[in-house]
């Protein structure tokens, strides 16, 4: 059987045109496959298309000799801003967690200072992906769930080799996979993403014996109590 065979589907081949680039040697790099996030632009038509619309609305209601090409250019932008820093919170390293509830857009914009820690590119998050696995040193690894993670760079597509091996660690872009080359020193963020009723996730997990020491409270109300002299 083909190692392409051996990881389910994930989804549909992704759209991607770029290749991986195997030009050089890189020791620190670390190859993660997974499904991609689907990009698409806050508006679906072209800028061009979007100014005729505008401008075609606002002349019924303008004067003759009103400019109202900038006008519909200043809207639009006005609209796009309004988008990305208001409804979606798009601030900083351009992260948030959005439900779309009927017709309103529920957002929690993260800051989490990666900006600080490594460089000075404010988009230095560039795509989204759920990680199935990853290769390291020229050997391959399964995660034992998959994780969400926001990545640095953007992903690739996985290419054919010349004896028509389709697959790359086994994962198949047919079946919707990519994958993105990093090196070891970026920052990401990943997500542990566990879904259950409430009775799991807090009452039973938060039972003494049960929890984990995740976060610092936690780790403080475990620890001995030291007394000085």
């Amino acid at each position: 059987m083909s190692d392409c065979c051996c990881n389910p589907g994930v989804g549909k081949r992704p759209d991607i045109k770029d290749e991986p680039e195997y030009d050089a040697y890189r020791p620190g790099e670390v190859r993660l496959y997974g499904r991609p996030a689907s990009c698409l632009p806050i508006f679906t038509k072209n800028p061009s298309e979007i100014d005729q619309l505008v401008e075609r609305e606002i002349s019924k209601n303008t004067v003759a000799g009103t400019n109202n090409k900038e006008l519909s250019e200043s809207i639009r932008r006005i609209f796009l801003d309004h988008v990305t820093k208001n409804i979606v919170g798009a601030t900083d390293e351009n992260v948030t967690l959005a439900v779309i509830d009927d017709e309103c857009i529920c957002s929690i914009p993260i800051h989490l200072n990666i900006n600080g820690n490594c460089c000075d590119d404010s988009n230095y998050i560039r795509s989204i992906g759920i990680i199935y696995g990853y290769a390291y040193e020229g050997h391959c690894y399964k995660l034992p769930k998959p994780q969400i993670m926001f990545l640095p760079s953007h992903p690739k597509c996985i290419v054919k080799s010349e004896h028509g091996c389709g697959c790359e660690c086994g994962y198949d872009p047919a079946l919707g996979y990519a994958v993105w080359q990093i090196d070891k020193q970026k920052a990401v963020i990943a997500l542990d993403i566990r879904s259950d009723n409430l009775k799991t996730l807090v009452l039973d997990e938060n039972i003494p014996g049960n929890r984990s020491p995740l976060a610092y409270a936690q780790s403080m109300s475990l620890a001995p109590q030291r007394y000085r002299e």
